[in-house]
């Protein structure tokens, strides 16, 4: 275990596994390849790409995959790319890294482990999503693809609401520690549904928070923070 990964698990986080459902280990047979298909489907909503793609430094080459680990601002992001075309990844929630953070630094009352934000659902679950679609599409994807999902480091955090939109009457604290969602799902629902697979597993966390949102709320949201304006982000 990298030094990066333990200090990404010791606050709350996300873990991501996304490969085709048929496991194939040399799918990319070139392992030079794997970089320019993450390049290809890199995902880039809002400024800062999933996964994050540091074109500073060259990717390390492993015996099977290649990879980058980041420690930057409140980005703490791991991810490994399989010629089987399996990506595994690991990012700490942005939240709790506010302390090392001169973009998005900490006030008085911060501490890591208390907030968890509605849009960050939202927009994490959405470009999972998208990238397994794009992914799909490319020589280390298949017509049917898994996902995994975990979020991990809930409990005890207050769920937060967007700026400017009606604030929860009373406090909605998560009593789990993870909520773990796995999913098998055919190429063509993956291009044509997107956005509502993604909104599924954000509605199964919101409930562990005690809320129960319509949809149409829900798509409010998806629209409303994939559409928002954010400064680009380069390393």
């Amino acid at each position: 275990m990298s030094e990066l990964l333990e200090k990404i698990r010791s606050r709350g986080f996300w873990k991501v596994i996304i490969h085709p459902s048929t496991f194939n280990e040399k799918r990319v047979p070139n392992i030079l390849d794997l970089y320019s298909v993450l390049q290809k489907s890199s995902v880039e909503f809002g400024g800062w790409d999933f996964p994050h793609l540091d074109t500073r430094v060259k990717p390390e080459i492993g015996p099977d995959w290649v990879g980058q680990e980041l420690d930057w601002e409140h980005y703490l992001e791991l991810w490994r790319f399989y010629q089987s075309g399996q990506l595994a990844y690991f990012s700490g929630m942005y939240d709790d890294w506010r302390d090392q953070s001169t973009l998005w630094p900490a006030d008085n009352n911060w501490h890591p482990g208390t907030d968890f934000r509605v849009h960050e659902a939202v927009f994490r679950y959405t470009e999972i999503f998208e990238f397994a679609a794009r992914l799909s599409r490319t020589h280390a994807g298949d017509q049917h693809m898994h996902l995994e999902v975990n979020v991990k480091g809930l409990q005890g955090r207050t769920l937060c609401n967007l700026p400017g939109r009606v604030r929860f009457r009373y406090q909605r604290k998560a009593s789990i520690s993870e909520l773990p969602y796995k999913i098998d799902l055919s190429q063509l629902q993956l291009i044509t549904e997107t956005k509502d697979l993604a909104l599924k597993p954000a509605l199964e966390l919101f409930r562990r928070f005690g809320w129960e949102p319509p949809i149409d709320l829900l798509r409010d949201i998806q629209t409303e923070v994939l559409g928002r304006p954010t400064v680009s982000v380069s390393l």
